[in-house]
């Protein structure tokens, strides 16, 4: 790690409160709940009774709060940057919210997670290597059945290069195709990409025309094999 790095991390909940101001509340608003339920409530109906839910970079809480909402799951949430860790802490201070590095703890609890949601992170991890070898540890630390959710910036997308960029930890993005083979390579099974879901109508009317104008500008450049151009890419994967 680099110092810069060391240092962006541990001051980092200002700089994502600056790039993503509807964090600054307390709990996230209504609507970003019903996003979340249509994008992660299946996978969530099949956890067992009071089975741990890892939140791998759990950052100020924003997923975690939907997390403490589900019925018959434990929440756990990690992460690396104490600034960060203090926020959630103080808006879920009944949850198991730890501050360590994320790769470390995933190696030190083997067999563990019902399932385990990695959202914004693997961008930040540096080298190849490493950033696979983060997702090995995560196969070993869920349960057999158990699913790894990831959420990466999209190179597919016409911001793509703006949000590599802006984040100075960002070391990459991906693409449907690429992140799906990170994820087999990490040795996950059964993995497919799932699509970003708005909970709300004017989310929806945005997504839909953000399709619309990207699949004729990537049919004009002959790339009209690609689906997927949601600013962020998601995919799962599970442990068999």
């Amino acid at each position: 790690m680099s110092r810069l790095h060391d240092t962006l991390i541990e001051q980092y909940a200002e700089h994502y409160q600056r790039v993503n101001a509807y964090v600054i509340s307390e709990m996230p608003p209504v609507k970003y709940f019903k996003g979340m339920q249509l994008m992660y409530g299946d996978l969530i109906s099949q956890v067992p009774h009071n089975g741990k839910v890892l939140d791998l970079g759990c950052g100020t809480g924003f997923l975690l709060s939907w997390l403490a909402a589900q019925k018959n799951i434990v929440p756990v949430g990690i992460d690396s940057s104490g600034s960060q860790v203090e926020i959630a802490r103080s808006r879920l201070p009944t949850l198991e919210i730890i501050c360590d590095d994320g790769l470390h703890y995933l190696h030190q609890n083997p067999d563990t997670f019902a399932g385990i949601f990695c959202t914004d992170v693997l961008e930040h991890i540096p080298g190849e290597d490493l950033c696979l070898t983060w997702v090995e540890a995560a196969w070993a630390a869920l349960r057999p059945g158990g699913f790894f959710f990831c959420r990466v910036p999209n190179a597919a997308n016409l911001t793509g290069t703006y949000s590599r960029y802006i984040d100075l930890t960002h070391q990459r993005s991906f693409t449907s195709p690429s992140l799906l083979q990170l994820l087999q390579a990490g040795g996950l099974q059964n993995c497919r990409i799932v699509p970003i879901r708005a909970g709300h109508y004017s989310g929806k009317i945005r997504l839909m025309a953000e399709s619309v104008l990207h699949r004729v500008i990537f049919r004009i450049c002959g790339r009209d094999l690609e689906r997927v151009f949601t600013s962020n890419v998601c995919a799962v994967g599970f442990r068999k």
